[in-house]
């Protein structure tokens, strides 16, 4: 098995540019995200962009708040797509098909969907670093065991 990463200082690394991400998805949450979404989410949101802003990204419950805002946004832009309906009457078309449907996303949508790329990535990069750091926690304690 290939492992993505080879030493302690490409771990560091990836933990760093977790600080990064999360400036960008509390920027995202800020810009796209607060007046889009329900009251709930909103306050929730709110809390989780002062969190990634003021740096506490490795603090417990992050991981389950953009966990949840993932979801939040995903819906939201499930309800914000619809199918554009496209006709082709052409002599020139010589496929069976005369008509098709393309998706599209309300501008409401688009403006979401573009905070939930950064949303997971941060998610994607900070379980990563969790992953690696329990991981790391086992086995010191099954060194220390043996």
């Amino acid at each position: 098995m290939d492992m993505p990463f080879k030493s302690a200082s490409e771990i560091t690394a990836m933990a760093a540019s977790c600080f990064p991400l999360a400036r960008a998805a509390a920027t995202g949450i800020d810009q796209d995200v607060l007046d889009l979404v329900a009251p709930k989410p909103k306050q929730e949101a709110k809390k989780l962009a002062a969190l990634l802003r003021s740096g506490n990204i490795f603090d417990r419950g992050i991981l389950a708040m953009l966990h949840e805002l993932v979801g939040v946004l995903d819906a939201e832009i499930a309800e914000g797509t619809y199918v554009e309906t496209r006709y082709d009457h052409s002599p020139e078309n010589v496929s069976d098909y005369k008509t098709w449907g393309q998706e599209r996303l309300t501008p409401e949508a688009d403006r979401l969907s573009n905070a939930l790329a950064v949303v997971i990535e941060l998610y994607a990069t900070l379980s990563a670093v969790h992953d690696i750091l329990r991981a790391e926690k086992a086995l010191e304690g099954l060194r220390s065991a043996a």
